[in-house]
């Protein structure tokens, strides 16, 4: 029986279309370009370093590289071989470095040379078999990419978890490769395109910038610094003619008003521009489309549903009447993905109540790695399909649908937040800032400043201490990503609490205005 596109893994697609186009681009990064055959060879050459020291299926490697050239040898070098991408900042500090690998169980690094693989070693205190992506073309020309099992791990990727401990989502390579079909197919992908690789490659969007790109014969151009405003970013889109991009949705906002308040042409080249990560606002439409901006595609999804499980296509037709402050619609289930409204008794809500929105379908991750009983808390059984073993998962956000069909964002039914794309749980928080050995209470709130939803922690010293705000962020920074940073810290003689013992959040002190 042949084998259809949408059931052949990621990796093999790549590998069929460096076969089928070996001279096309297929990365353009600060460190040069890379043809399809110059990625095939030396991602084999990696498979093949890791095969050796034993890696294979269902053994994570962590990816230690950061963006460019390096990180799609890496990445596709590690599929190569069977084993499954461990997605994490190489960057990130050494204390969190180490619980991750540790929750992920892994024993394998591919890093860009002997003293980019020691320097990680070091700092996460282990031994790690190891490859390098530098002149990895030597050996391994022979290599035969692995068929990945039904079912096989595709990647791990930490999220923030509600009990301050980081939860490792398992993705497997079904649910990625019909993503990645799905979406090539909805952004139009041809060998034509060339893709900006802007989201941070511990970031899982990253895959979906250049798996469909990869899967079509595109080009997946790397931009060196992604903290450039999108003022600076637009030369380089016109000078690479970039025709794709995917951005959170606070930097298309602020592009979008931008362009307003300093109209110019946009790149010619582009022709379509993917939102995500944020809730957007129907007034930066407006901004956008009247500034002549290409199409606008809004995608929702969480790590656990595969990167993107529904798409919006905000036409500018369907602006008429809107308010400015109406959120752009989470919209409809990508093909394969299932999208459930349900109230506390699970049941299905009516169009237009509000509910709580389940995922089913293709979509769904493997659930979290080594944890079985919140794996088994968060994705249960799903009631409404008679395929046996289907599972649904409980997204927390809390959605109505309307009677086209589209699902609307209304707000979050638990703690969880939106920090610069990031999800942030302020339990974790909590729990990272009260770590601190002067630390003795401490609660994290959302707070809205400057028009951005931000993180303010509160917090009561130990007796005798009266630590600092700003070396307490600076202590933090030392061993939690900056996501998890709060924005605003306040130290206090104690945390005002009601007689049962609860927080008073009346009683908290404004943030500061600066």
């Amino acid at each position: 029986m042949t084998t259809t596109t949408t059931e052949l893994p990621v990796p093999l697609l790549i590998a069929r279309q460096a076969a089928a186009t070996p001279d096309a681009t297929a990365v353009l990064g600060p460190e040069g370009e890379l043809t399809y055959r110059q990625l095939d060879q030396r991602a084999r050459a990696v498979a093949h370093e890791l095969a050796a020291a034993g890696a294979g299926p269902e053994d994570t490697v962590l990816v230690g590289v950061g963006r460019g050239a390096d990180w799609a040898v890496a990445v596709l070098g590690i599929w190569y071989c069977g084993a499954a991408l461990l997605l994490a900042d190489p960057a990130t500090p050494d204390e969190r470095l180490r619980t991750l690998l540790a929750a992920a169980g892994t024993r394998y690094l591919v890093a860009a040379d002997h003293a980019a693989a020691a320097d990680l070693q070091l700092r996460v205190g282990t031994e790690l078999f190891w490859a390098a992506t530098a002149g990895a073309e030597a050996g391994g020309a022979d290599f035969v990419p692995a068929h990945p099992a039904p079912g096989a791990l595709a990647y791990v990727l930490f999220t923030s978890g509600s009990t301050g401990v980081p939860k490792p989502v398992a993705v497997g390579h079904p649910g990625l490769a019909r993503q990645a079909h799905v979406l090539a197919e909805r952004y139009g992908l041809t060998g034509a395109d060339r893709v900006l690789q802007f989201a941070a490659p511990a970031f899982d969007v990253s895959l979906e910038e250049a798996l469909p790109t990869w899967c079509t014969g595109g080009a997946a151009v790397f931009v060196a610094d992604n903290m450039v405003s999108p003022g600076e970013l637009e030369p380089f889109l016109a000078g690479q003619r970039i025709s794709v991009v995917n951005l959170p949705t606070p930097y298309w906002a602020q592009w979008a008003k931008d362009v307003e308040r300093r109209p110019r042409p946009l790149p010619a080249s582009l022709r379509r521009v993917v939102i995500g990560s944020d809730a957007g606002r129907t007034a930066d439409l407006r901004r956008w489309y009247g500034a002549g901006g290409p199409p606008v595609t809004s995608a929702y999804g969480l790590t656990e549903s595969t990167i993107t499980a529904t798409c919006h296509e905000a036409h500018p037709a369907a602006l008429d009447g809107a308010a400015d402050d109406e959120v752009i619609p989470l919209g409809v289930p990508l093909p394969g993905v299932r999208a459930y409204v349900l109230d506390e008794e699970l049941t299905e809500a009516a169009d237009g109540e509000a509910g709580e929105l389940y995922l089913a379908g293709a979509c769904l991750a493997r659930g979290y790695h080594g944890r079985a009983a919140l794996t088994a808390e968060r994705f249960v059984p799903d009631p409404f399909t008679e395929e046996p073993g289907q599972r649904m998962y409980r997204t927390g956000d809390r959605v109505r649908r309307s009677p086209d069909g589209a699902l609307r964002f209304l707000g979050r039914a638990d703690d969880q937040v939106k920090v610069r794309g990031h999800r942030v749980e302020l339990k974790e928080v909590e729990a990272a800032v009260g770590a601190l050995p002067d630390v003795v209470d401490v609660v994290a709130r959302a707070v809205t400043h400057l028009g951005e939803v931000q993180v303010a922690a509160y917090v009561a010293a130990a007796p005798g201490r009266t630590p600092d705000a700003a070396e307490l962020r600076r202590e933090l920074s030392a061993r939690v990503p900056a996501h998890l940073v709060p924005a605003h810290l306040t130290v206090l003689p104690r945390l005002p609490r009601t007689p049962g013992g609860k927080l008073d959040p009346r009683a908290l002190p404004e943030i500061a205005a600066g």
